[in-house]
């Protein structure tokens, strides 16, 4: 089981303010390559489907990939109540036959040695590691879970319990907190899943 630890309201409101925004910095860097919706309002004769979303709603903070062989959505939110605040970071799957064994052994191998690893990028606290701030369970198989749904898109979860004790430094600058998330949280799920997907179409 993940630890439970009581993080304010105020500060699970700048953790979520940070997944909005890195959805929001994600979907503009690629923007250029797809069908947007702002691309159809300047250009009313494209009738082509939008193939990239995005999202932002009680259930979190979402951006959608549609274009070709690609139909799969990234998935970023946070939650607080009495049993603790967990950030959750995940993709809905249409792609066929993905090889979700694969996927999960490569989160694991990473996070294996990553979560000891230093916190990067603020000098109060050198002696802070990852797994100081966001944790994982024991079994990295507790915080990596994949539910494949018939019928619908599966979806692959990891999920990280927060624990309140370096927070304030680390909300009190919005920038490399958005930059710790993206890289420790988001990042590792966003390149693995494209290196499994890029092995399946060989």
């Amino acid at each position: 089981m993940l630890p439970a630890k009581r993080v304010s309201p105020k500060v699970v409101k700048l953790i979520d303010e940070a997944l909005a925004a890195i959805i929001d910095q994600w979907y503009l860097s690629v923007s250029d390559y797809y069908i947007t919706a702002e691309k159809k309002a300047e250009n009313p004769a494209l009738e082509a489907p939008e193939e990239l979303k995005r999202f932002h709603d009680e259930s979190g903070h979402r951006i959608k990939f549609a274009k070709a062989e690609l139909d799969f959505t990234y998935g970023l939110s946070v939650d607080s109540g009495p049993d603790g605040c967990r950030l959750e970071v995940s993709v809905n799957n249409k792609v066929p036959n993905f090889n979700y064994g694969e996927l999960t052994r490569r989160l694991a191998a990473y996070y294996e040695t990553a979560r000891t690893r230093p916190i990067e990028g603020f000098k109060k606290l050198k002696n802070a590691r990852n797994c100081d701030v966001f944790v994982l369970g024991s079994h990295l198989q507790e915080s990596i879970r994949v539910e494949q749904r018939e019928g619908k898109a599966d979806i692959v979860r990891v999920t990280f319990g927060i624990l309140d004790q370096h927070l304030d430094e680390l909300v009190s600058d919005p920038p490399n907190f958005m930059e710790m998330i993206h890289q420790y949280c988001v990042a590792p799920l966003r390149r693995i899943y494209a290196e499994v997907y890029r092995n399946k179409r060989r």
